[in-house]
C-alpha cells in the first residue's frame, strides 16, 4: 500500500493558461504497483528526510544564535551593573569630597588672609631695612665729624 501527500499545487503549461494535463491524478498513482511508483516513493521519502534534516539544521542554527544573543545580553547586563556600581561609588566619593571642601573653606580663607598679611609684613620689613640703612649711613657721617 502506498501513501502520498495530496498537494494542491497545479502545474501550468506555458503554451496556455490551463493546468497541464500531463500531471497524473492521485487516483491514477495510488492504484498502481510499479517500479516507477516504488522509485517515486523512495525518492519522496528521501526528499522529505533531507528537507526535515535541512529544516532541523536551520532551526538549530537559529536556536544557537538566540542562545548566543542571550549570553551576550547577560554579559552586557553584568557590565552595566558593574558600571552602575562604579558610578555610584564615584558619586558618593565626590559628595564626600565636596563636604570636606566646604568644611575646609573657612581655613583656606584664613590661609589666604595670612598670606596677604605675610606679604604686607615682608614689604614693611623691606622698607624698614632700607630706612635702617639710611639711618646707619647718616649716623656714620655724624660720627666722622
Amino acid at each position: 500500500q502506498h501513501y502520498f501527500i495530496q498537494s494542491n499545487l497545479s502545474f501550468m503549461d506555458p503554451e496556455n493558461d490551463n493546468p497541464s494535463s500531463s500531471v497524473q491524478d492521485e487516483s491514477e498513482v495510488v492504484g498502481q504497483d510499479s517500479p516507477a511508483n516504488d522509485q517515486l516513493e523512495r525518492v519522496s521519502r528521501e526528499m522529505f528526510q533531507n528537507l526535515s534534516c535541512y529544516l532541523q539544521t536551520e532551526l538549530s542554527g537559529t536556536k544557537d544564535t538566540y542562545v548566543l544573543l542571550e549570553e551576550l545580553n547577560e554579559v552586557a547586563i553584568d557590565q552595566y551593573t558593574s558600571l552602575s556600581h562604579s558610578t555610584t561609588q564615584i558619586k558618593d566619593s565626590l559628595h564626600d569630597l565636596d563636604v570636606k571642601y566646604k568644611l575646609l573653606l573657612p581655613y583656606l580663607e584664613q590661609l589666604n588672609q595670612l598670606d596677604v598679611s605675610v606679604a604686607s609684613l615682608e614689604q614693611a620689613t623691606l622698607r624698614l631695612d632700607a630706612y635702617t640703612k639710611v639711618l646707619e649711613s647718616k649716623f656714620k657721617k655724624l660720627e666722622k665729624r
